[in-house]
C-alpha cells in the first residue's frame, strides 16, 4: 500500500512542484487547477493507458474540480492515484507527509540494522526505513555495516537477512547494507516500457541505484557465505528489492511466507499543497532481466514461528 502503510516504496525521482503559486484561499479555479495538475501527474503511472483509470477520470474528474476545497479533493484523488499506479500507488495529505519526513530532521530517531550471532550464524534484521537525506540515509547504512562488521569474527558459517517485518521505505540504504554479501553485477533494477535502470554492487559496495549518486558507497568490505533471507506477508516493496537482489545467487535461499507483492518502483511527485502523490511507475526485475509480478515464493515455505530455525538450517546445510 505504499506510505499508506508500508513506507515509500522505492523513491526513484526528485519532488516536482506541481503548482506553485496556488497557495492563499481557495477558489474554484484553484482547485480545478490542482486537480488537473494531479490528474497530469498520474498519466505517468503503470496503468494510465488502462480502459479502469480512464472511467475513473470521467466519473470522478468533474466532482472533484468541483469541490468547494482541496482539502475535499484527497479521498478522490487517492482513488485516481490506485486506478493509475495499482494497489502501490497512493495520495498523502500535508499531515501524512510531515510523518513520512520525520527521520529526516535533525536528530531523528528511527531503527537501524542491528546483528546477532548464534552458533557461526548472523542474524542481521533490516528495518523498514523513510529516510531521503543524506545524513539519515548514512546513519542508516552506517549502523548496518559497522553490526556486520563486528559480527564478522564470530560468524564461522553464514547469515540470515530477517526481512520479516519490514514493509518498505527508501530501498537503497537498505540494498547498501546488504551488498557485502551481494555477488558483483547488476543486482535488481526497475523496467518501464523496455529499459531497466539497474542497481550494480561492486567490491561489496553500490556503485549506482536507480535513486541517484546519494545512494552509493565506497564498497571494500565482502563476505563470501551462505545467506537466508526470511520474508512474511509483510515484507513489502523496498524489502521486497533487496530480497530480488539476491535472486539467482546461487549461495542464497529465501525461507518464510511469501512476501506482500508490492513488486513496482514508485515516484515521489508533490502537488502545491505540500501533498504527495506517491505514483507507481516502473516494474522490478531480477538480475536475469525478468520482471516480477506479484507475491515472492519463498524457496522453502515455513509457517511464522519455526521459520527462524528453518533460516538456520538453511544456511548450516550450505557451510563448507
Amino acid at each position: 500500500m505504499g506510505l499508506r502503510a508500508v513506507g515509500f516504496a522505492v523513491v526513484v525521482a526528485a519532488v516536482v512542484a506541481l503548482c506553485a503559486g496556488c497557495a492563499g484561499p481557495t477558489t474554484d479555479t484553484a482547485v480545478s487547477a490542482y486537480v488537473d495538475a494531479a490528474i497530469a501527474e498520474m498519466r505517468d503511472g503503470i496503468h494510465a493507458d488502462s480502459e479502469e483509470f480512464r472511467r475513473a477520470v470521467d466519473d470522478l474528474g468533474p466532482t472533484l474540480r468541483a469541490a468547494p476545497t482541496i482539502e475535499d479533493t484527497y479521498a478522490g484523488l487517492q482513488q485516481l492515484a490506485v486506478a493509475a499506479g495499482g494497489e502501490h500507488s497512493s495520495f498523502a495529505p500535508p499531515v501524512d507527509v510531515a510523518a513520512y519526513e520525520a527521520a529526516d530532521q535533525p536528530g531523528a530517531a528511527f531503527a537501524v540494522p542491528t546483528a546477532s550471532t548464534s552458533a557461526g550464524v548472523t542474524r542481521l534484521t533490516l528495518p523498514s526505513f523513510n529516510g531521503q537525506s543524506a545524513g539519515a540515509m548514512s546513519a542508516y547504512v552506517d549502523a548496518g555495516l559497522t553490526a556486520m562488521r563486528d559480527a564478522v569474527p564470530t560468524t564461522t558459517c553464514g547469515w540470515i537477512i530477517d526481512l520479516r517485518t519490514n514493509g518498505g521505505g527508501n530501498a537503497w540504504p537498505m540494498l547498501a547494507v546488504a551488498a557485502p554479501l551481494l555477488d558483483d553485477g547488476d543486482v535488481v533494477g526497475l523496467q518501464r516500457d523496455g529499459e531497466i535502470a539497474w542497481a550494480r554492487v561492486e567490491d561489496g559496495g553500490v556503485v549506482s541505484t536507480p535513486g541517484g549518486p546519494d545512494t552509493t558507497t565506497p564498497g571494500g568490505f565482502t563476505i563470501d557465505a551462505p545467506v537466508a533471507l526470511m520474508t512474511s506477508s509483510m515484507t513489502a516493496s523496498a524489502a521486497e528489492i533487496v530480497a530480488i537482489a539476491f535472486q539467482g545467487q546461487a549461495d542464497a535461499v529465501r525461507v518464510g511466507k511469501p512476501t506482500a507483492g508490492l513488486t513496482t518502483g514508485n515516484e515521489v511527485r508533490e502537488l502545491s499543497d505540500g501533498s504527495w502523490l506517491i505514483l507507481t511507475t516502473t516494474y522490478d526485475v531480477d538480475r536475469a532481466g525478468t520482471l516480477q509480478n506479484g507475491p515472492l515464493i519463498p524457496d522453502v515455505e515455513v509457517a511464522p514461528g519455526p521459520d527462524l530455525e528453518a533460516a538456520r538450517t538453511a544456511v548450516t546445510s550450505r557451510c563448507g
